[in-house]
């Protein structure tokens, strides 16, 4: 209620500006929606997978399947079955790791900050409320319902992604600075 009677008692646009800046890198837990961009394998069971390369650029796939499914069979299928190209290594016993992913219209971003930049693995029942897979891509065992999302990503010094589905990629520090520039630039016109 603060922030409406904030915004209505007329202040200035640098206050308005500094406004959406917090309230924009604070939202999180948005949901994936839109279309799906194609289906792959068949069966009863249905599994949606989002490749997350940043709020603007996520891309929603479904994979079918009957009996067992991981989600390295998920994104086989996906692989095999469109224009979704899937980079991997096999480690044998110790699983596949998803190196990359290269799909029409997605960019990879670095984001200013954190150690290195990559994919993080998350898993979620309802789209909403998301976990950090640690056991990797192929002992991830497929529900029906389940999404599996992948977000591109910096990581922090303890290697924990500064992304999770569904957040808006928080910018680095230098274009913050061109933002408030720009915010007070405004002001100093209106004056």
């Amino acid at each position: 209620m603060k922030v409406m009677n904030l915004i209505s008692v007329g202040c200035d646009i640098s206050h308005q500006l500094i406004l959406v800046i917090l309230i924009s890198v604070c939202a999180n837990g948005q949901i994936y929606t839109g279309d799906i961009e194609y289906a792959a394998g068949a069966g009863a069971n249905e599994a949606t997978i989002a490749i997350d390369f940043d709020l603007e650029n996520s891309f929603l796939f479904t994979f079918e399947w009957d009996g067992a499914a991981t989600g390295w069979d998920a994104l086989a299928a996906l692989n095999a079955a469109g224009e979704l190209d899937v980079l991997a290594t096999d480690y044998g016993e110790w699983g596949m790791f998803v190196d990359d992913f290269d799909y029409e219209g997605g960019a990879e971003y670095d984001y200013g900050e954190g150690v290195y930049a990559g994919w993080a693995y998350f898993n979620s029942t309802d789209n909403e409320t998301w976990s950090l897979d640690m056991s990797g891509v192929s002992f991830r065992d497929l529900s029906d319902g389940d999404w599996d999302s992948w977000v591109w990503t910096n990581y922090d010094d303890s290697w924990l992604p500064i992304r999770s589905p569904g957040t808006a990629p928080v910018p680095e520090p230098a274009t913050m600075l061109l933002i408030a520039a720009g915010g007070l630039l405004i002001h100093k016109r209106k004056v």
